[in-house]
């Protein structure tokens, strides 16, 4: 952090005359000190004025015969008005802002500066702007070096949350997946996974956590280790997963951020998918012999991080050969284009019509789609998808 600059340390220790002084031996403390700007004029233990050099000569003596007037009078006698006097612990930008409020057009080159020993110093305008014009070089030094770290920082909680996510497409228990997740910013408010629960079973999740940025990506870390202890202790059931990382969130993030989320198991021995929603938007399910997809009605529980005690449904569909499964995240119902209307569910459900083949294919078709419709590649909220299929 940049220290603040008092007015007291661009300040000079001048010589100090009486309002007795003569006008005579002020031009000879000027005339000998060419650098001497102005001096304090004291009455006794107060200060009556300040004399100006600019003023006493280019003013008060430039007129013929002025010296020879003035010259042996008291200085007091060219004192006008009031003395502009500023405390020395001011820092300088609250020392200009005094100065604009006194001398709105800064037509006094210089002012008295009051110290901490009772004394009286001078500043000049012109140093108290170069002061000023330093500190805020050091401060956008300082800035750029925070703003340096940051983004280095913020870098390195991008590639760690990245580090966290399964890489696909992958195949186990006769499923194919591929899964996808566009950032909207560096750190991800999504967050998927992809984990085996035994021979024949697989899980997948898909979760949002409202908002984005650093604390987003803290929550969902602490998501992803609940999930790892859940699963290394035995839980495998949708709702037991769900409820158990919703205590983890409580304990790490207490209320403040909310998290929905959605849990399916695939069974290759049963043709099942055991499915529970935390708030999370329904998935999709293309069946084999159909060739149609449709919406998967669940019910929806509280999101993660609402409250300690939620309890979650599970809903069991047929997951048979050549089924697809399709879990995401709202980023890409949300997808805006040009004129601000949403890409939305039925034309993500008029895409999955079209799309065909592997989940790579579908996650592909689907993400070109919303692209497309938005004019870029850039989304305003994160978009994740996760596609299963279970192999004939």
């Amino acid at each position: 952090m940049v220290a603040a600059t008092l007015l007291a340390t661009i300040s000079r220790p001048v010589p100090v005359i009486t309002t007795a002084t003569t006008v005579n031996q002020a031009i000879e403390l000027f005339q000998h000190d060419t650098a001497l700007q102005a001096l304090p004029v004291m009455d006794q233990q107060h200060l009556a004025g300040i004399i100006n050099r600019r003023e006493l000569f280019f003013r008060h003596l430039a007129k013929p015969f002025a010296r020879e007037l003035f010259g042996r009078k008291p200085i007091a006698t060219l004192l006008e008005g009031p003395p502009l006097v500023l405390a020395g612990e001011l820092e300088i930008t609250d020392a200009l802002n005094r100065l604009l409020l006194n001398d709105p057009q800064l037509e006094n080159d210089c002012f008295g500066v009051s110290l901490a020993d009772g004394s009286v110093a001078i500043a000049t305008v012109a140093d108290l702007m170069m002061a000023i014009s330093r500190s805020q070089a050091a401060l956008l030094a300082t800035l750029e070096s925070m703003s340096s770290r940051i983004r280095s920082e913020v870098e390195m909680a991008r590639q760690v949350q990245v580090a966290l996510l399964p890489v696909t497409p992958l195949r186990h228990a006769g499923v194919s997946v591929a899964a996808g997740l566009v950032n909207s910013t560096e750190i991800s408010g999504d967050f998927y996974d992809v984990f085996p629960l035994d021979e024949h079973r697989l899980g997948l999740l898909v979760a949002d956590v409202t908002g984005h940025g650093v604390q987003a990506g803290l929550v969902t870390t602490a998501a992803k280790a609940g999930l790892q202890t859940l699963l290394d202790n035995g839980v495998r059931t949708p709702a037991l997963l769900l409820r158990g990382i919703n205590r983890a969130l409580m304990a790490t993030a207490g209320g403040s951020l909310l998290m929905t989320a959605l849990v399916a198991v695939l069974d290759r021995v049963t043709g099942t998918a055991v499915i529970s929603s935390a708030g999370h938007p329904f998935p999709y399910r293309r069946q084999g012999d159909s060739g149609q997809w449709q919406l998967v009605a669940l019910k929806p529980g509280f999101p993660l991080g609402f409250v300690d005690d939620a309890d979650y449904d599970e809903t069991t569909i047929g997951f048979m050969p050549n089924d697809h499964l399709l879990l995401y995240s709202d980023g890409i119902q949300e997808a805006e284009d040009e004129q601000g209307v949403l890409f939305g569910e039925q034309q993500l459900l008029a895409t999955l019509q079209q799309a065909a083949g592997t989940p790579e294919q579908v996650r592909d078709t689907l993400l070109a789609a919303a692209r497309s419709f938005r004019g870029n590649d850039h989304f305003d909220d994160d978009v994740t998808l996760v596609v299963a299929q279970q192999e004939e």
